[in-house]
C-alpha cells in the first residue's frame, strides 16, 4: 500500500486541496505519495510540500538537521573510559 493509500481522510483531503491550489507542486507530491510506501523515502522537498499541505511547521525539524552538522564542532569532547 502506498503512502497516499495509507493517509486518513482528513490528510488525503488536505493533499488534494494543496494540489488544487498549487497544481505543479501538488501533482509532484501526489506522484511521490503514490510511488512510495514509507515516509522515510520522501525527499526533503517532498516532505516540505507534504508539511505545507498538512499545515505542519517543518522549520523545527529542518533546524535540528542543520544543527546536527553545524554544532558538531562546538560540542564537548566525549571521553570514554574502559572499566
Amino acid at each position: 500500500m502506498n503512502l497516499l493509500e495509507q493517509m486518513n481522510a482528513e490528510a488525503f483531503k488536505k493533499v488534494l486541496d494543496f494540489k488544487e491550489q498549487y497544481p505543479s507542486s501538488g501533482a509532484e507530491l501526489v506522484k511521490a505519495l503514490t510511488e512510495k510506501k514509507f515516509a522515510i523515502q520522501l525527499t526533503i522537498s517532498e516532505a516540505i510540500d507534504l508539511s505545507n499541505a498538512l499545515g505542519i511547521n517543518y522549520a523545527g525539524f529542518l533546524g535540528q538537521i542543520y544543527d546536527a552538522f553545524t554544532l558538531q564542532f562546538t560540542s564537548e569532547t566525549l571521553t570514554v573510559t574502559q572499566p
